[in-house]
């Protein structure tokens, strides 16, 4: 069984199961061809399907065998847990003080996120100091460009939730207000309106307890943002029991638990490691995902030995107790990267195929969320997520540099100054909507005067080019590049076993394409004002950035050895030990295979270590 729990936000009834289940059994469907490749049994069957019932839900059988031609199909029943209808929304006024109270939090632990991506490594070299100095400049920007962005939506979210009371314009401005609170008015209502967080956490009970007497049934939870903090406190306090916990996204540890639900929620870790019946916990963030800021850890350790264990591997430790981590890269955007993880088909959706159709065994040591053995679309993947970032810099920079001869262009064309209205020479001043375009024949960033047009030129120029490069011509070869098979025109996947084109074409693709367009595009635009050297020598030191470094895996769960506890005189009670079944007898255990092959157990805690440094 797999239940969907959806984040913070209105959610449709049926839109989590259909926004994770459809990606999920393609998924499925083609991890099946690859087990069972020379058979006639269908490899996926969808037996049921009631996607708004309720609760919405949808039955699948999956092949996985087909030993002396008899099927083996495994069962699997998803559906979702939705507490959209359970409570009423928070005014804007309690939101924007939660939103208040929470933002420099918020803030601090995204500039450690990116801190910690832009590490530079423990070798001393000149390499390390060009790292260092990279992850100096670039955080110091973020620090100072998001501290002010930061509050001028603050200070501008409360503008508009003052005008709200003026009558008039105030009906119109009320609805911006109540699409701010309704994406934000979740978190808020968690925090402060007990009565309603129980309703939420009862929807994730209700969906859980449906299996409590098949004990026999493994049950995995994928909860994101919100869901995730809901699902733990759930999970953790034993009120409903689970296989697996993947948490996506995590808002645990920023929200923590709901009041008078049990617990403070200031160590989530401890409450799981403190369940006997505790599930397998995966946690998987995106790179620049600013909800969950990296992993979690107990209260006590704080994040940091668990960051530097993932980017530092040789160094001491092994990061302190926590669940299971996995930094994914998603979109290379502090926002965008929270909200996609069910489109991130390489490092979420096929791992996560992979532990429902070939679970690990009890006790495993390695990482439960393992990536496709060999998979070799890994790595073009992750530098198609990183161009994402490249290209947002480089249409910034190109579109200032050429914005002045773009404007000087463009105020000489006869049907451009025709559509401003410009009037011809001698005629007075130009209205102040068009004086922009009419009122001289050259631009320049020398001239203070400039700054205000170049900068809206700029602006415009950069989102025109990261709206197109960034969205369909990004989203087209990337989905192709994702694809474990050739898709058919018959079959959602070729059955001839014929795989897709080498993934690295679609990276090659779109490199041209934005250097084309992004690049070639502006350079003859702006010739011959802009040098091609300065051309050249930015797009090859940005796009180097984009194959740099992306070898980073995830870390395997470490846990902590439960102290024996005296008991009363009786029946000998067997202690609950964190131990792999191979250590309770005094064996050497066997390591689970893992992405890399390369990480030998720690059969204390569970834990791997890789002797050598891995990237972001």
């Amino acid at each position: 069984m797999v239940v969907f729990v959806h984040g913070m936000g209105r959610a449709l009834k049926g839109g989590t199961l259909q926004e994770w289940a459809q990606p999920l059994m393609l998924s499925l469907h083609d991890l099946s061809l690859d087990q069972v490749p020379d058979t006639t049994h269908p490899h996926l069957v969808i037996t049921q399907a009631n996607a708004v019932g309720d609760p919405p839900e949808v039955l699948v059988k999956v092949l996985r065998g087909a030993a002396g031609g008899t099927p083996d199909y495994l069962t699997v029943l998803m559906t979702e847990a939705s507490w959209g209808r359970d409570f009423e929304p928070a005014s804007a006024a309690s939101t924007y003080s939660w939103a208040l109270r929470t933002a420099l939090r918020v803030y601090l632990r995204s500039l450690q996120l990116i801190k910690w991506n832009l590490y530079p490594g423990r070798q001393r070299n000149i390499r390390w100091f060009g790292a260092w100095l990279r992850q100096l400049v670039l955080t110091s920007l973020a620090a100072f460009a998001g501290f002010f962005l930061l509050l001028a939506v603050l200070v501008v979210l409360l503008l508009i939730i003052g005008l709200a009371w003026i009558p008039g314009p105030g009906r119109w401005i009320g609805k911006l207000v109540s699409l701010f609170a309704d994406f934000l008015g979740d978190p808020q209502v968690w925090k402060r309106k007990p009565l309603q967080a129980a309703a939420m956490r009862q929807r994730v009970v209700d969906t859980l307890q449906r299996w409590k007497r098949c004990p026999e049934t493994e049950v995995t939870v994928v909860a994101h943002s919100q869901g995730a903090a809901i699902t733990g406190q759930v999970l953790f306090q034993n009120q409903a029991r689970a296989t697996n916990f993947v948490s996506v996204g995590s808002g645990l540890d920023l929200l923590g638990y709901a009041q008078w639900g049990g617990g403070t929620g200031e160590d989530p870790v401890s409450d799981w490691l403190a369940n006997p019946q505790r599930p397998r916990w995966i946690n998987v963030w995106g790179k620049f995902d600013f909800v969950p800021a990296g992993p979690i850890s107990t209260h006590a350790n704080g994040p940091l030995p668990v960051f530097g264990k993932i980017y530092a591997r040789d160094s001491e430790g092994d990061g302190g107790p926590g669940p299971e981590e996995h930094p994914v890269y998603n979109r290379s955007a502090l926002i965008y990267d929270h909200i996609v993880y069910s489109q991130n088909r390489v490092e979420v959706l096929d791992p996560l195929a992979r532990l429902i159709l070939d679970p690990p065994p009890p006790g495993s040591a390695g990482l439960a969320l393992r990536i496709l053995d060999g998979d070799r679309r890994l790595r073009p993947h992750r530098v198609m997520v990183k161009s994402l970032g490249v290209t947002r810099l480089l249409a910034v920079l190109t579109s200032g540099l050429s914005a002045p001869a773009a404007l000087a262009w463009l105020g000489s064309q006869e049907w451009a100054r025709n559509m401003a209205a410009c009037g011809a020479p001698g005629e007075g001043p130009d209205p102040w909507w068009s004086a922009w375009l009419c009122s001289g024949p050259t631009y320049h960033w020398a001239h203070w005067q400039d700054w205000g047009v170049l900068a809206v030129a700029t602006a415009v120029f950069a989102g025109v080019l990261v709206g197109l490069l960034n969205g369909p011509v990004w989203g087209v070869l990337h989905n192709r590049l994702q694809r474990m098979r050739r898709p058919s025109f018959t079959q959602s996947s070729d059955p001839t076993r014929n795989p897709p084109a080498n993934p690295w074409w679609y990276v090659a693709w779109y490199l041209l394409i934005v250097t084309v367009v992004a690049v070639a595009v502006p350079f003859l635009l702006a010739w011959p004002d802009l040098p091609w050297v300065v051309v050249v020598v930015l797009v090859s030191a940005l796009w180097a950035l984009c194959f740099t470094r992306t070898s980073i895996t995830g870390l395997p769960a470490r846990t902590v050895l439960q102290e024996a506890q005296p008991v009363a005189p009786g029946p000998a009670a067997g202690v609950v030990r964190n131990l792999p079944p191979a250590v309770e007898r005094g064996e050497q255990p066997r390591a689970h295979p893992t992405a890399s092959d390369s990480l030998p157990a720690n059969t204390v805690t569970g834990a791997a270590d890789q002797r050598s440094r891995s990237g972001s």
